[in-house]
């Protein structure tokens, strides 16, 4: 028997768009591996809050390095802007590739993979140029529940789960 180490097991909670961890309570929340493809942004917005996004791991979502099913939760917040946006938001949020519904149906599926049986994905969505409608032709399946009308915030919440016949 070799004294290999062994990696650890994933935390239990990724967020691969984590971006600035604007939603957490805890921004270092040790449950979660916060992701992103941009990482070392440090920024002063035009409201003076500091903005900073600095991953734990640097990836890309459409392209995950975690097995299948190393998650029971899986939070995925991807950028509204398209490619080319420019300006505070842009830095705060990230953009979407020119080809975003070719980019966001592989970035479900890699979400939905690496998910857990009997697992939780939970999908934030701010209607700015792109509907909803769209965007769920994207997804793995149909949500489970959601707010349907959000109203002026036009920010969408909802929430998978893969279990039962849509694994």
């Amino acid at each position: 028997m070799t004294d290999e180490l062994k990696p650890c097991p994933p935390k239990p909670v990724l967020d691969p768009c984590s971006g600035s961890r604007m939603f957490y309570f805890d921004k270092g929340d040790p449950r979660v591996l916060f992701g992103d493809s941009r990482s070392g942004v440090r920024e002063t917005l035009c409201d003076g809050r500091a903005l900073e996004v600095d991953p734990d791991v640097v990836l890309d979502v459409a392209d995950l390095p975690f097995d299948d099913g190393a998650f029971p939760l899986v939070v995925f917040d991807p950028p509204h802007l398209h490619a080319g946006a420019s300006g505070w938001q842009a830095k705060k949020y990230g953009t979407l590739p020119k080809d975003w519904k070719g980019w966001m149906t592989s970035a479900f599926s890699e979400c939905w993979r690496v998910l857990a049986t009997d697992g939780t994905l939970v999908f934030k969505w701010y209607e700015y140029r792109v509907p909803l409608s769209e965007v769920l032709t994207c997804a793995p399946c149909e949500p489970l529940l959601g707010n349907r009308r959000p109203g002026a915030s036009k920010t969408h919440w909802l929430v998978f789960f893969k279990g039962g016949n849509n694994d």
